[in-house]
């Protein structure tokens, strides 16, 4: 709390935060936004400052190529750092504890229990000063310079499902926060949660010898002196925090569903289904499909989350598996919001009970038994975890992925792997001294001299927006065009623009508001560029400041010799078609429209200072398919031929991505080797392709 770098990015009491100026919305993102740090607040002296102590603990593997290296560290961090610190390593807000023992206790009898006492025992002795702290408090200098009174609490704990077990006491097939008996976790009910007080009771008679009922019935580990029993004003049931990696991405997602949609459809046809999926860009191509994919990251689930459901669509054997689908991917992808609000946390709910009511159409197809897992059970625990202590993005266990790199694997690399764990300790150690030292240099450099001219590195030095156009967004080409000075029979052989000269003359009379000015013709050249960058419209529950998106436009271009032609791509936008309707949100007053030529008007057709854009469009979205949850995109003709028009670049909103309609059975061949955008018919714009589209499908309605 000390470090001055932190300075106004740390927060010293806990807030409420509206979205209406009646208070009657609450909004959640930060930790002090949510309600533990209130409650706490009202248990300490007036004037008290409360820390709330995040621990995270997750194994990793030291050793690369050889050997069973492995280490298990813990880490600490404090609520009081906004999330955006705290998701950055290179920050250094989150601090090693230290390693605990992985040995495996082969000399015990029951070794599995006696590394459950071992880990509690180490966990007590790394946590001991935060009992006389969080008691009596202690006075620190804080970042800004004053002196107050904290009081570290441990409000988070952020680990897998059988660590959060070990840390709960139980056994792993149970539910680390409520009592919800073994046989009924598949059933959407809340169940009473833990109490700590009753818990440690029902430790301490266990180990007693009056062996209670409830012990077992509970699903009770004999684990009599737990590391939390002592800390004061903590709670570890409700510090246990939804994880969103393990429980989603890889537990009910990976795990589960997964397995049971490949099953039902077949890896054949679900791998073809993948590899027609037309190219997006940021989105992976599975070019050999999914079932061949024989290690999974967290990446990777969310980009097959992008466009599981459309795999789905024509192959599922019933409207429920789609339902089931769509749901859990709404659920996926509201429980990622940045920040929420008392809607997104009812649509959440709403999205948990609509995949119960759909989910036992796997177990009437023989895809699984019973749904009696602890993963499907710890969705019921989102809202309130999210109420309690804000968006879950900032207790990811994502973040102690990227931290082992720095505490662990970087540490053992820099010792003879012998004795190692005393080296890397002793190495980290250095490299702390060496970055607080860093930190004061900075410090002091700022001070004596400051920057006079701040500079402008909203996008990482790699794209920087040369106009702000009145829309609000921004827009980067190339300044010198990727295609010169091209004919119009060649923009319409390899552009497929065959209304370009008819279209370029009907923006230029809008243009010029009924004025004579110069008719282009087929002799006319033009400058066009193969891609542009646009700037995106912000987004309420994530954090898109400064989000690009890049938009191409190219016909198949030769590379060098072996190897194999670039493929055409003519990205989809959702275009301004009613700037007047567009204010209602959501898709009011846009249209999809495929990108065919990006071009600079010749000077002697006049002067317009951005770039043009020759798009062919398609018609409104008003057909929208409840049995998928996504809106029908047909192609817009006249006279059987494309509806194209020229628009200015700023009336570019930002990227879509369509899915072709997959028809029941066999995937087209031609759709497999990329000709699914000119082939198909029917397309379903992608609700899950990025989560700027999927808030518009929320607030269209």
């Amino acid at each position: 709390m000390g470090n001055p770098a932190f300075h106004g990015e740390i927060a010293y009491a806990p807030e409420k935060v509206y979205t209406d100026r009646h208070g009657t919305a609450r909004r959640y993102d930060e930790m002090w936004t949510g309600d533990w740090w209130w409650e706490t607040q009202r248990h300490l002296p007036q004037g008290s400052t409360v820390a709330p102590v995040i621990l995270a603990s997750d194994k990793t593997e030291l050793s690369r190529f050889k050997g069973d290296k492995n280490a298990w560290p813990v880490y600490l961090s404090i609520g009081n750092l906004s999330k955006e610190v705290r998701r950055q390593p290179g920050r250094h807000a989150s601090v090693l504890l230290g390693y605990l023992p992985v040995s495996n206790l082969e000399s015990f009898d029951d070794n599995s229990l006696a590394r459950h006492h071992l880990f509690h025992y180490c966990m007590r002795r790394l946590l001991q000063p935060l009992v006389d702290a969080g008691r009596n408090g202690a006075e620190m200098v804080c970042a800004d310079g004053q002196i107050r009174r904290v009081f570290p609490i441990v409000a988070a704990y952020i680990g897998d499902h059988p660590k959060e077990c070990l840390v709960a006491c139980c056994a792993k097939n149970r539910c680390p926060k409520c009592l919800a008996p073994v046989k009924e976790q598949g059933i959407n009910t809340p169940f009473q949660p833990c109490d700590q007080t009753h818990m440690t009771r029902m430790l301490h008679a266990q180990a007693a010898g009056q062996y209670p009922p409830e012990f077992v019935a509970e699903g009770l580990q004999p684990i009599f002196s737990p590391f939390w029993a002592d800390l004061p004003h903590a709670d570890i049931f409700t510090a246990i925090t939804s994880n969103i990696l393990h429980q989603l991405h890889q537990g009910i997602f990976k795990d589960h569903f997964k397995k049971w949609c490949t099953a039902l459809v077949g890896k054949q046809d679900f791998d073809a289904r993948f590899r027609a999926m037309p190219m997006f860009s940021g989105l992976c191509h599975f070019k050999d499909g999914i079932s061949k994919v024989k290690q999974w990251t967290g990446a990777d689930h969310k980009q097959v989350q992008r466009v599981f459901l459309a795999a789905l669509v024509g192959a599922a054997p019933h409207p429920d598996v789609i339902k089931a689908g769509s749901s859990l991917l709404d659920f996926i992808y509201l429980a990622q919001y940045q920040s929420h609000t008392d809607r997104t946390l009812v649509a959440l709910q709403q999205a948990l009970d609509s995949f119960h009511m759909a989910k036992d159409i796997f177990m009437e197809l023989g895809c699984h038994e019973h749904f009696n897992v602890p993963k499907i059970h710890s969705l019921q625990h989102y809202v309130e975890t999210i109420r309690s202590l804000g968006s879950l993005d900032g207790l990811n266990m994502e973040t102690s992925e990227w931290l082992h790199i720095d505490f662990a694997k970087k540490a053992y690399a820099a010792s003879n792997q012998r004795d190692y764990f005393i080296q890397m300790t002793r190495w980290l150690q250095c490299q702390e001294a060496v970055i607080w030292f860093s930190s004061y240099l900075t410090w002091h450099n700022e001070i004596n001299h400051p920057a006079t001219h701040p500079t402008d590195d909203c996008n990482g030095g790699m794209i920087r927006p040369t106009e702000i156009l009145p829309s609000g967004l921004s827009y980067c080409v190339s300044k010198r065009p990727q295609y010169s000075r091209k004919t119009v029979q060649y923009l319409q052989q390899n552009h497929g623009a065959v209304h370009f000269v008819h279209a370029l003359q009907n923006f230029l009379g809008t243009l010029t508001n009924g004025q004579e000015y110069f008719q282009p013709n087929v002799n006319d050249r033009f400058d066009c560029f193969s891609n542009v960058v646009i700037r995106l419209p912000p987004h309420d529950h994530m954090a898109t400041r400064n989000l690009t998106a890049r938009i191409r436009s190219h016909p198949q271009r030769d590379n060098r010799p072996r190897k194999p032609p670039t493929s055409e791509r003519f990205d989809t936008v959702l275009a301004l078609f009613d700037e007047e309707l567009q204010q209602r949100g959501g898709f009011h007053g846009l249209r999809v429209a495929e990108i065919r030529v990006i071009f600079r008007l010749p000077l002697h057709l006049g002067s317009y200072p951005h770039p043009l854009v020759y798009v062919h469009w398609f018609k409104a979205l008003n057909h929208f398919d409840s049995s998928v949850g996504m809106f029908r995109a047909i192609r817009s003709t006249q006279q059987r031929r494309p509806n194209a028009t020229v628009i200015p670049i700023h009336h570019l909103i930002q990227p879509c991505h369509l899915i072709p309609k997959f028809p029941n059975g066999a995937v087209n061949p031609r759709w497999v080797q990329g000709h699914a955008m000119t082939d198909a018919d029917v397309f379903y714009l992608n609700r899950y392709i990025d989560f700027s589209i999927f808030d518009r499908y929320h607030n269209h309605f």
